[in-house]
């Protein structure tokens, strides 16, 4: 747990460099968001201060009718109260001591990451002995994948739900072994606790009705009555716990109802195949009781995959099923859907597979073997202990082939079933000595001890490769509103924050992909009209379809649909680029110096939710160069003079000259004059190394600085 802990906190220290040189540049009121990594987190921020100012009560208050949510989704607001998970904000609030707010919240994926060691480990030492779980634990502490999800800044929802899913998954397997329906009852309330956490208690509730049904044909057919009501309580529990949960945040009692229902069905079925053997009904009673039992399982088990949406299995856990399909084109996300990264397969380009292998490591190798030689030992052998595990492992390694989202989920559970497997093999004992002769015996023993010891040396290279890995990603990390890591720090987007803070009326609402929503409306306090929520695709398509309109007329007619005002709404866009003071040239860097584009790269998602992209609209096409997005880019610049800022503010010295050439798709472009919108503010944010020097490039005997540019245009009517 130490270890764990260890490495997800690693970044906490580069966010304190960050947040002391973000203070030492006069950005003491936005500093503190150096602590905040990615997206969500500024969100679950948010929510978490609002609790601690108003108190925990005031969730319930957190409605569309609550002003302070109406910087979220302007005009409507945002209903967090039944909207949003409320795990979180309630932890993020009970800050301990004098520690604020942000830097808890920043603490606790490392707080909870390593929860799940020690907890991973008393599950698998328990089942499948100590080197089992002395393995679950290293791998669980060092792997990529499963640190993902769970380091200093990065917040999320699944990386603190995984030590609820793992207690929950002990508890269903003790339950089986036993056959005890207070474990069971005790194992529904927690994975139904997932429902306050993560909606993946979607897939717990598909994980309890499909071991309900498959748990009869793990014991000996007599306790299978038995077993079937352990499966009754463990449904009973959940559908408690969601019920409870579903009063707080965006959860449905139907996953409840699957979950009691499989287990229902399971005890149904046991009791009709029974009755039906005692009476003779037809010839198929005549067969075994598991085999007619199993008929009738595999028969409901398709019949409910096929029937899934009909059952009301939406969103991801949908997807989760049927991904496949997508890969054959025969089943579709949404427009919006299709273009957020975690929602690609690994299996749809070599460059996500190789990511997918490299941060699952061993769990992307072996978790398949793992988890069929545990169902294996199940059913062959009679270990309803093995299920849960099992079909969890495999469950999400199926999902994770359709999308990079379960990647961490996916691993956790593939690490344990790897353990569960090595301490399976290491405890294996021969035969009845009656029917082996003792050289077959040692035989066995032997070949058992290569293999263990084989298995050993696997697990060991495999986290010393991980532990490598993991440490080299935790060691660069910053806060993304930051830069891309220590040695690519920029400042700008704090700058900007705190010049909308400043600058502009409260009721300044800002026009920004939905990407940056969070982070205006959190870090500037001001009104955006999407966030990383992606609820209202509606009004994310309007967007889309203002970015890449082709005329001021349409866009402005857009911003009339959005109940937008002239000279109170500003329009936001930015990019990284090169720049040569000395000439006066910006470059935009898209597929230049190896340095990711932003924005630009991302309108290929506003012209696939707008429909363009049928159209024949593909980023840098003639047809793109219609597009308001392109001509805001290509003419802001050249106002540099009038309405440019640089920062850090000591390089303002470096700028000596306007901007007369910006270069865009190895093109000069020329400034574009717009009858409604003017530019408002264009900023120069320089990236820096970890000592605070600004980066930059040779080009042919020219020094080119690498900048992020940050471009705001004001719709005056």
């Amino acid at each position: 747990a130490a270890l764990a802990f260890y490495l997800r906190a690693i970044p906490y220290k580069n966010y304190q460099s960050i947040y002391s040189r973000a203070v030492g540049l006069g950005l003491n009121d936005k500093a503190e968001y150096a602590f905040l990594n990615a997206n969500d987190p500024w969100i679950e921020y948010w929510l978490a201060e609002y609790l601690r100012t108003h108190g925990i009560g005031s969730w319930a208050s957190l409605t569309r009718d609550n002003p302070d949510t109406h910087i979220f989704w302007y005009p409507w607001g945002r209903d967090f109260a039944r909207g949003e998970y409320p795990f979180i904000p309630v932890i993020g609030a009970l800050a301990p001591g004098s520690l604020n707010t942000v830097r808890w919240v920043s603490l606790l994926p490392p707080i909870f990451g390593a929860l799940m060691v020690p907890i991973a480990y008393l599950y698998i030492r328990r089942f499948y002995g100590e080197l089992a779980g002395v393995a679950a634990a290293l791998l669980l502490a060092v792997l990529p994948a499963s640190s993902a999800r769970t380091f200093a800044g990065f917040v999320e929802k699944t990386g603190i739900a995984i030590p609820f899913l793992i207690a929950g998954l002990m508890l269903y397997s003790e339950a089986l072994r036993r056959r005890c329906t207070r474990t069971a009852l005790a194992a529904g309330l927690v994975l139904g606790s997932i429902g306050f956490i993560w909606g993946g208690y979607s897939l717990a509730a598909l994980l309890i009705a499909v071991v309900s049904l498959l748990a009869p044909l793990a014991v000996e057919w007599r306790y299978s009555t038995e077993i079937a009501k352990t499966s009754i309580a463990v449904g009973a529990g959940f559908v408690a716990t969601v019920y409870v949960a579903s009063m707080y945040g965006p959860v449905s009692i139907k996953y409840g109802v699957i979950a009691v229902l499989g287990a229902a069905v399971s005890y149904v079925i046991v009791r009709a195949v029974e009755l039906a053997q005692l009476r003779r009904i037809s010839r198929l009673t005549a067969l075994p009781a598991t085999r007619l039992y199993s008929i009738v399982v595999i028969v409901l088990l398709a019949a409910g995959a096929l029937a899934a949406p009909m059952l009301g299995v939406t969103g991801r856990a949908l997807f989760a099923l049927a991904w496949p399909l997508r890969l054959m084109g025969k089943f579709h996300l949404s427009a919006l859907a299709e273009t957020v990264a975690e929602h690609s397969s690994p299996l749809s380009n070599p460059g996500l597979f190789d990511d997918f292998v490299r941060q699952g490591n061993i769990a992307a190798l072996f978790t398949p073997v793992a988890a069929l030689y545990l169902l294996y030992r199940a059913f062959r052998r009679k270990e309803p202990e093995h299920l849960p595990l099992a079909l969890t492992a495999m469950g999400l390694y199926y999902a994770v082939l359709g999308m990079l989202y379960f990647l961490q989920a996916s691993s956790v559970a593939g690490v344990l079933a790897i353990a569960a497997a090595l301490g399976t093999v290491a405890s294996a004992r021969p035969g009845s000595t009656q029917s082996r002769s003792k050289r077959q015996t040692l035989h066995t023993s032997e070949l058992r001890l290569v293999a263990t010891a084989a298995l050993v040396i696997v697990i060991l290279v495999a986290a010393i490769l991980g532990a490598k890995t993991t440490y080299a990603m935790m060691s660069s990390q910053v806060a993304s509103v930051t830069g891309y890591s220590l040695n690519t720090q920029q400042y700008g987007w704090l700058y900007m924050l705190d010049v909308l803070d400043r600058g502009t009326a409260n009721d300044t609402v800002v026009v920004a992909w939905w990407d940056y929503g969070y982070w205006i409306s959190v870090g500037a306090n001001r009104p955006t009209l999407a966030d990383g929520a992606t609820s209202n695709g509606t009004q994310i398509r309007l967007l889309a379809e203002f970015f890449t309109s082709t005329s001021e007329e349409e866009a402005t007619s857009i911003l009339g649909k959005l109940h937008l005002k002239p000279g109170k709404t500003l329009v936001f866009v930015h990019d990284n680029a090169l720049f040569d003071p000395v000439n006066g040239t910006l470059i935009y860097t898209i597929g230049l110096a190896n340095f990711p584009a932003i924005d630009i790269a991302k309108s290929w998602a506003m012209l696939h939710i707008a429909g363009k992209d049928r159209l024949g609209f593909a980023v840098g096409n003639a047809k793109y160069k219609q597009t308001l997005i392109y001509k805001m880019f290509a003419s802001a610049p050249y106002s540099f003079g009038k309405v440019g800022d640089v920062f850090p503010r000591e390089y303002l010295e470096t700028v000596k000259t306007n901007i007369r050439n910006v270069i865009l798709f190895g093109e000069k472009t020329a400034p574009v004059e717009f009858k409604h919108f003017e530019p408002y503010k264009v900023i120069l944010g320089f990236y820096m190394d970890s000592k605070g020097r600004v980066l930059a490039v040779n080009v042919n005997g020219n020094i080119y600085y690498l900048v992020q540019v940050l471009i705001l245009y004001k719709w005056r009517g």
